[in-house]
């Protein structure tokens, strides 16, 4: 699919005029001829939208057709906050925000995140309620651009991310911060990291499924560049088995060493780490173990956006070009794939079992032989 090919021009295609929340719906904002709004839905991506809306911003819901509009205040810097229902042609709550909102997202699909340059704020599309602040900005994402915006399953963990320009050493090599912030302990941590994604995890012997975070760093330290990715369980619980922090280094090919994570996307069908860079490459990655799995160009052209398609366990990316491309694993070829080419019995086996994948009829019987 291709957005030039529904009539978007090629200068609407940016970080600022596209948001796709879901694998349900792609919202671009047009400013000429004419403001409007187009929704792209995708299960009939070339019948789009077109509405004459003036905003800032637009955000589809993830599950509804339901359109949350931003736009600044004329000769202020408050935000005027709306949410429309497009089936009943209907506006169902709007908030004039006090500070300019400079990133926000639908976090779960009732609930909007809000970031001003100093706070974070949760926005419920139900009832009357005003937005609740949740916590402050770290210093390490003072200046930043913010990229992106998430919380847990359980919505009892938040992560705020923001990127930076390089240091003097490596001026291309954009930095990436990362705020951490636990509802619970109302408590923030501030590390370096360019994605994170949450999931959940059960880990044997506990009942209970534990929260994962997982984050991608690259970083450079005395002309040093290290890139990570990192696996760590969030609230342990007390007598119970947790999860064991797990890390991986992320190969970059040499000349992608400016080259960046911009996204993450974790696949609760599979159970793998996708991490998508700017310049298009993908590395995936098992949850589990944080082994590489596989490693490849998906985009020629830079990735801006991207959503997690969750019924195919894979995800949705939109590069420069207004290409929307669409990545899952190949259900035929990914265990013989593991257990072949990376030698990985185990991971084959683990593998087939989490998405009920064919493939693993013989490892079985070899993955006992080989103890």
């Amino acid at each position: 699919m291709q957005l030039p090919t529904l009539g978007i021009t090629p200068q609407f295609i940016t970080f600022t005029h596209v948001t796709m929340e879901s694998d349900k719906y792609i919202c671009v904002r047009e400013t000429s001829p004419q403001n409007s709004v187009v929704i792209i839905d995708m299960s009939m991506p070339n019948q789009p939208l077109r509405r004459p809306i003036t905003a800032d911003s637009a955000l589809m819901n993830p599950n509804s057709r339901i359109l949350a509009l931003k736009a600044q205040l004329p000769g202020t810097t408050q935000d005027h906050l709306q949410i429309f229902n497009i089936e009943l042609k209907a506006k169902m709550k709007s908030y004039q925000m006090p500070e300019q909102v400079v990133f926000w997202k639908w976090i779960t699909p009732k609930m909007l995140g809000l970031v001003t340059q100093t706070s974070v704020y949760h926005w419920s599309i139900e009832g009357e309620s005003e937005p609740v602040k949740m916590f402050d900005r770290t210093a390490n994402l003072a200046n930043n651009q913010i990229i992106n915006y998430r919380c847990d399953p359980t919505e009892k963990w938040l992560v705020l991310i923001g990127i930076a320009p390089g240091s003097a050493e490596r001026p291309q090599l954009v930095k990436g911060n990362m705020q951490l912030f636990s509802v619970d302990q109302q408590r923030s941590q501030a590390l370096e990291a360019h994605a994170a994604s949450f999931a959940t995890f059960k880990v044997p012997g506990n009942e209970n499924p534990s929260v994962l975070i997982s984050f991608a760093t690259k970083s450079v330290n005395a002309g040093q560049i290290t890139s990570k990715l990192h696996v760590i369980e969030l609230g342990a619980q007390p007598g119970r088995p947790s999860f064991t922090k797990k890390q991986a280094d992320l190969f970059f090919p040499p000349d992608f060493a400016d080259d960046f994570p911009v996204a993450m996307q974790i696949s609760h069908k599979y159970s793998l780490i996708y991490v998508i860079t700017k310049l298009g490459l993908l590395f995936v990655y098992d949850l589990e173990t944080a082994t590489a799995v596989y490693r490849n160009r998906i985009s020629p052209d830079p990735i801006f956006l991207t959503a997690e398609a969750s019924s195919v366990g894979g995800f949705y990316a939109i590069n420069r070009r207004g290409q929307v491309l669409l990545a899952t694993v190949n259900e035929a070829t990914i265990v013989p794939f593991v257990s072949g080419q990376l030698n990985n019995l185990e991971l084959a086996v683990n593998l087939a079992k989490r998405g009920n994948l064919p493939g693993a009829e013989n490892l079985v019987h070899r993955f006992y032989h080989s103890y």
